[in-house]
């Protein structure tokens, strides 16, 4: 886009905001000016408009700044807008009840992360984890993250995976036995995610695409459930099956007519 119809203010005050929502105890104006590397003017003209129309909090005594509740008038209208929720939810809520297990829905917002934006959580069982509708996962490592992943267009795919392999330190792959690369051709390749979690020792969590008229991943969905909890006679006869034709409904759907030929 031409850098003339653009608004250089309105883009440090929206880098801000993402910065802000990214770290639950907030910055303080240092370190706002520090880590945006704008001008300390600027970054109190930003924080004070923003704290006089009640998007921002200051703590008196801390000085940090955090996100109000206000927010949340962008995230409702954001998910309700979007019509894959709209679309999937009678199939999650079938799913929910033919398994009694919890049913996420979530999206890629960028090459990194993945959000959930759906959740059915009527189950009989106990499930201690911090996800809810808006929590973000790192793509690598996340059973919707990775399905999306694997049936990306190979270009795209690439792009992703690249800057992952170049992290100082420490490997992207978690799994020393199985390289993301060879996850992602095997989960292509049988249509699901069925894998230990490797944010949570304890979990268990099996993810299948949905996929648009265009035959590209615009979601994914996945159950997780304690790992020892469930038997694997039972994951593969029952509940592998059930989100296979959950995610080939949905993609249906939403306009992949291939989706019921597979």
């Amino acid at each position: 886009m031409n850098p003339r119809v653009t608004l250089n203010s309105v883009e440090k005050a929206l880098r801000l905001l993402e910065l802000i929502s990214s770290q639950k105890s907030g910055y303080t104006l240092t370190e706002l000016r520090r880590r945006l590397q704008i001008s300390m003017g600027s970054a109190q003209r930003i924080t004070n408009t923003l704290v006089k129309e009640r998007y921002l909090e200051k703590d008196p005594q801390t000085k940090i700044f955090r996100l109000t509740p206000k927010f949340f008038l962008f995230g409702s209208a954001f998910l309700n807008q979007l019509e894959i929720r709209e679309i999937a939810l009678p199939h999650l809520r079938r799913l929910n009840e033919a398994l009694d297990e919890i049913v996420n829905l979530g999206i890629m917002i960028n090459d990194q992360e993945m959000v959930y934006i759906d959740r059915i959580d009527k189950t009989s069982h106990v499930l201690t984890t911090n996800l809810r509708v808006g929590t973000r996962r790192p793509l690598h490592l996340n059973s919707i993250g990775k399905v999306i992943l694997a049936f990306l267009p190979e270009k795209d795919q690439k792009r992703i995976l690249d800057p992952l392999s170049r992290l100082p330190g420490k490997s992207p792959f978690p799994s020393p036995k199985t390289p993301l690369p060879d996850q992602l051709r095997r989960i292509r390749k049988v249509g699901y995610c069925a894998n230990r979690s490797e944010l949570y020792d304890d979990l268990f969590a099996i993810a299948v695409p949905i996929l648009n008229h265009q035959n590209q991943p615009v979601a994914g969905i996945n159950v997780v459930m304690p790992i020892q909890r469930i038997p694997e006679a039972q994951i593969r006869g029952k509940y592998i099956p059930l989100l296979i034709k959950t995610g080939k409904d949905i993609s249906y759907d939403l306009g992949n007519l291939s989706a019921m030929d597979s």
